[in-house]
C-alpha cells in the first residue's frame, strides 16, 4: 500500500487525536470549536470543555487585552506563521497557573484557524538552567580574577611593605617607635591573612578546593625572590596537600613567610631553602640559608614571638638555631591531630 492510499484509510478524527501537540480549532470570533486531548491536556480542561471557550480566556490578562488586536490582523493577512517568533508565549491553564507554550498559526478557507500547542515547560527550564550555569561560570571567572589580582598584586605588594617597615625597625632607636612598626607589621601580617581567607572562600564559592598547599608555599616563596636576590629552593615530603588539616594551613604560610623574611632582613644570604614535611604524625616547617644568621636578640621580636605562640597553640615546638656550616636554621613543628588552643 502506497503512503497515500494508507492515509486514505486512516479516520481523520483518530489522526487529530494523535497528533502530539495540542490542536485547537478557532473560528473567525476567536471561539474554540474542536480541541484534541492534548490541547485539554496543555490547558488542564476536561474533555469536552475547552469548546466553546474564548482564545483569549486561554491566556493571562495582560496577555488577552492586546490579543483580540493580533487576532484581527491576523484574519487580514492569514499565513502560516509561529505565533510570537523569538518570544517566550506564555499560555493560562484552568487553574490559573501560568505556562510556557509555543503556537503554530495556520489559516483555513473557510476563515477558521488551526493552532498547533506544545507545552513547553521542560524546555524552558533546561534553557532557563543553561542561562544560570552561564551566569554563575561568567560570575566565578570574574572572581576568579579578582582573587588571582588580590594574590599577585595585593598580596605582594603587602609583604614588601611589611619587610620594609621591618628592616625599618632595625636601625631604629628609639623603643616606642619600634613598637609601633611591629604592631603595624602584626597588622599587615593579619590583613594578609584576611586577604588570603577571601581567597580561599572565593575559591570555595566556585566549587574548587582551592590551591594546594604546596602550591602556595611555591607562591610565597617565589614572592620573596626580589628582596632576597635569588628564589628559594623548595622541597616537600608527605602528604602534605591531603593531610595539613585547614586549622593548620595558615600557621605552615605564616611560619614560611616569616622565615623567608628574616632571611632578607639579617642574614646577607645567598641561598635558601624551606621544605614541608609531613610524617610520623606530625607537620614540620624547616626554613634554613647559609648567610650570616639572623642576630641573637632577633627571636625576642614580634614575628618569631608569633611563630613560637603558633606552635604553643598547637602543642609543638618552635626552633631557631645556627646551622653547624654556617647561616641558621629555623625548625617549626606540631602534631598534626592537636586542635588549635584559645584562650
Amino acid at each position: 500500500m502506497t503512503p497515500d492510499k494508507h492515509l486514505e484509510s486512516v479516520d481523520s478524527l483518530r489522526i487529530w487525536e494523535a497528533a502530539p501537540d495540542g490542536m485547537v480549532l478557532v473560528d473567525d470570533a476567536g471561539m474554540v470549536r474542536a480541541a484534541n486531548a492534548e490541547a485539554h491536556r496543555v490547558f488542564g480542561y476536561e474533555a469536552g470543555e475547552l469548546i466553546g471557550q474564548s482564545v483569549e480566556s486561554l491566556m493571562p490578562p495582560d496577555v488577552a487585552d492586546r490579543h483580540a488586536e493580533h487576532r484581527g490582523q491576523f484574519a487580514q493577512e492569514p499565513a502560516r506563521r509561529q505565533m510570537g517568533a523569538g518570544l517566550r508565549l506564555v499560555a493560562r491553564r484552568s487553574d490559573g497557573t501560568d505556562l510556557p507554550v509555543h503556537i503554530a498559526l495556520a489559516p483555513l478557507e473557510v476563515g477558521w484557524t488551526i493552532a498547533a500547542v506544545r507545552d513547553m515547560s521542560a524546555h524552558t527550564l533546561i534553557e532557563d538552567r543553561l542561562v544560570d550555569s552561564t551566569r554563575r561560570r561568567l560570575i566565578a571567572e570574574d572572581r576568579e580574577r579578582i582573587a588571582r589580582d588580590l594574590h599577585d598584586t595585593v598580596i605582594q605588594e603587602l609583604f614588601a611593605l611589611g619587610m620594609t617597615l621591618q628592616a625599618t625597625v632595625a636601625t631604629v632607636t628609639d623603643p616606642e617607635i619600634a613598637l609601633r612598626l611591629d604592631s603595624a607589621v602584626i597588622g599587615l601580617d593579619q590583613v594578609i591573612h584576611s586577604i588570603r581567607a577571601l581567597i580561599f572562600d572565593i575559591g570555595q564559592s566556585r566549587g574548587a578546593t582551592g590551591d594546594g598547599l604546596r602550591t602556595e608555599i611555591v607562591d610565597v616563596a617565589a614572592g620573596f625572590t626580589p628582596s632576597l636576590g635569588f628564589e628559594p629552593a623548595v622541597a616537600f615530603r608527605g602528604p602534605v596537600d591531603t593531610a595539613v588539616p585547614e586549622t593548620h594551613r595558615e600557621h605552615v604560610l605564616a611560619v614560611v613567610r616569616e622565615g623567608l623574611a628574616n632571611i632578607a632582613r639579617h642574614a646577607d644570604a645567598s641561598a635558601a631553602a624551606v621544605a614541608l614535611i609531613v610524617a610520623d604524625g606530625s607537620i614540620t616547617v624547616r626554613v634554613s640559608d647559609d648567610g650570616t644568621g639572623i642576630p641573637t636578640d632577633a627571636t625576642r621580636r614580634s614575628g618569631l614571638g608569633n611563630l613560637a605562640n603558633r606552635a604553643i597553640v598547637l602543642g609543638g615546638r618552635f626552633e631557631v638555631e645556627r646551622d653547624t656550616k654556617g647561616g641558621t636554621v629555623l625548625r617549626w613543628s606540631v602534631p598534626l591531630d592537636q586542635q588549635e588552643v584559645t584562650a
